[in-house]
């Protein structure tokens, strides 16, 4: 008797758990497929390449672009950053981009003007007067026409970032006019609206390698270069000159690049993240930038051994006048006039 209670208890247990497995099989179908869910399952990596060091404009925007991204995907996407050319440099970033070595670079929109002739018209020397104008222009619907010549190059791009007013150094003798520039060997991205900048003054441009810039000035393989306050400040520039004269006479400013194929692959839902990421990341940087170029302008000019002149405004005048004829050979080069005549209608005479 107790033998068949034990059996009938395991009998009714068995059953039990048949029941209860066939059931949960029953409400374990799988939901019904959803398009906007594709690719939502596993990480995305994104590797992000520049040339400059984390503590400048370009730099903490690249950073403050990893985490908005992580952020608004719930660490669905993860932003690799590499930073000081580690990754690649500003010589070969760009076929890195195209060959899908790379997922996004930040190259100067200088040196993409070997691709896209236009973008020549943001390097034209005194074109902006104020941080404002510059970030009307590279924001706005000019913005906007420049990203879209990249279309040819199978390239996303997402927007343009901004380093600040470019200033001029020289490792010996001191530029207090555009005469002093005569003779010296300027290093240069390769532009050529930049060439025709120093070639005008009597100056001998040569394009260098950002990486390279601050061995080449303590080779005395040149003479003189032009960059921001933040570059100056964090690549040590000022250890090997002894030079530095605030002209305010071009800007700095970057291109956010994502390979075509890689941007095209993204979820929908992972677009759109990314694209609200760039946005807030942009309008943060823009007062970044200036924010650290005036924080390391102030400890240049406390810098002991270091020499802070200030052009006067008469003649930054004369400095202005003398470069007129980068716009004649500017127009003579490019067909599209249109975007300077654009850009000539927001910023002040």
């Amino acid at each position: 008797m107790k033998k068949f209670i034990i059996g009938t208890i395991i009998t009714v247990l068995v059953l039990i758990l048949t029941i209860s497995v066939q059931q949960g099989l029953l409400f374990a179908k799988p939901l019904p497929y959803d398009d906007e869910q594709k690719g939502l399952d596993t990480q995305i990596t994104i590797h992000l390449s520049h040339v400059v060091a984390e503590n400048t404009p370009k730099g903490q925007a690249a950073n403050k672009f990893a985490e908005l991204v992580e952020e608004k995907t719930n660490g669905k996407v993860k932003v690799h950053v590499y930073s000081n050319s580690s990754l690649f440099n500003d010589e070969n970033e760009f076929q890195a981009l195209q060959k899908g070595e790379v997922e996004m670079i930040i190259p100067t929109f200088s040196k993409m003007t070997a691709y896209v002739p236009n973008w020549q018209v943001l390097d034209l020397p005194f074109l902006f007067n104020t941080n404002e104008e510059v970030k009307e222009v590279l924001t706005g619907s000019i913005g906007e026409q420049l990203v879209n010549e990249l279309e040819p190059f199978h390239i996303k791009g997402l927007g343009f970032w901004y380093n600040g007013f470019k200033h001029l150094t020289s490792v010996e003798q001191p530029i207090h006019n555009f005469e002093d520039l005569q003779g010296l060997r300027v290093r240069t991205m390769p532009s050529k609206t930049l060439e025709k900048q120093f070639e005008v003054v009597k100056a001998t441009p040569i394009p260098i390698s950002f990486s390279e810039v601050f061995s080449d000035l303590e080779k005395h393989a040149i003479d003189a270069q032009e960059n921001t306050a933040s570059n100056i400040y964090s690549k040590g520039f000022y250890k090997v000159q002894k030079h530095m004269t605030i002209t305010q006479h071009g800007i700095l400013g970057y291109a956010v690049l994502m390979n075509e194929t890689f941007w095209n692959s993204l979820p929908i839902k992972i677009q759109h993240q990314l694209l609200d990421a760039m946005k807030e990341t942009t309008d943060w940087q823009f007062e970044q930038a200036e924010l650290m170029n005036e924080q390391d302008m102030d400890k240049l000019k406390q810098l002991d051994d270091f020499d802070v002149y200030t052009m006067s405004p008469q003649e930054r005048q004369r400095f202005k006048e003398q470069l007129a004829p980068v716009y004649d050979f500017y127009r003579a080069h490019i067909q599209n006039n249109q975007i300077l005549a654009e850009i000539e209608k927001i910023v002040d005479p």
